[in-house]
């Protein structure tokens, strides 16, 4: 025979355990966990909450209820705690603590998902070719059946975005910003054939396009100076470097010498 309450406090001492923080934790008010401190059960309401609270408490502490309610039968089981005594069937199966179950339980719905997860994964790799195992005599050799050639004929058929070409039309704009500028466009290198030629003033401007220009792919342009003088070749301006004259295509002009 044992003293349940000194159990249950000396348990709880141990884990210094407050009673505040075992009200806390397990939902029992501290005047009835007193109470089972001090085998006081007359305060707690019935033998039903009796056991019920022992059991509880005694699973906190970390103590065996069953052998907690045992000695509480033997010893208070009379008039109202008797008719609510818990006599549950002894076997000789260990119990499994209510952690450990939990543990169990979560451990055993982990591999039921990885279980399916292993089973979808194999399903979606099921169109794979299996390696084809072929055995003569001692010499086993591994062959891998051709596979499908859908991906790899697709990969074959991507044709490659065209390259962007240069425009083939031409518009020349010119702008006089700050000084007079002689200009004068031709069709030839040979400067033969003149499209255009005129002397911008400063603020004057002109722009050259397929109405002057037709479908000519490149001219030859000559200045007086480049002082002053903004050139635009389809919208994009040039940068000239001072010489006298200039080869000029829908990619922008480049001086000629000599």
């Amino acid at each position: 025979m044992f003293e349940i309450g000194s159990t249950l406090r000396d348990a709880r001492v141990r884990r210094n355990i407050s009673l505040q923080q075992a009200e806390e934790d397990t939902k029992i008010r501290v005047k009835y966990i007193q109470a089972m401190e001090n085998e006081d059960f007359g305060v707690l309401p019935g033998g039903t909450y009796v056991k019920g609270f022992l059991r509880t408490y005694a699973e906190y502490l970390g103590l065996d209820y069953q052998v907690v309610l045992d000695e509480f039968n033997d010893r208070f089981g009379t008039g109202d705690h008797r008719e609510h005594l818990i006599q549950p069937p002894r076997t000789a199966k260990t119990k499994v603590p209510r952690k450990r179950q939990n543990y169990i339980l979560v451990a055993a719905l982990a591999v039921a998902i990885i279980t399916v997860l292993a089973y979808l994964g194999w399903g979606n790799s099921s169109n794979q070719t299996p390696a084809l195992v072929t055995t003569n005599g001692m010499d086993t050799t591994t062959s891998t059946a051709p596979a499908a050639t859908a991906t790899s004929t697709q990969a074959a058929t991507v044709t490659t975005p065209p390259t962007r070409t240069q425009p083939s039309s031409l518009e020349i704009a010119f702008e006089a910003t700050s000084s007079n500028n002689w200009i004068a466009v031709y069709k030839d290198s040979g400067f033969k054939e003149q499209i255009w030629s005129s002397t911008l003033s400063r603020g004057d401007s002109k722009t050259l396009g397929s109405s002057d220009l037709g479908s000519a792919s490149q001219v030859w342009l000559k200045v007086g100076s480049v002082t002053g003088l903004v050139m635009k070749v389809n919208g994009k301006t040039q940068q000239l470097t001072g010489m006298k004259v200039y080869n000029v295509t829908p990619g922008g002009v480049t001086p000629v010498t000599g």
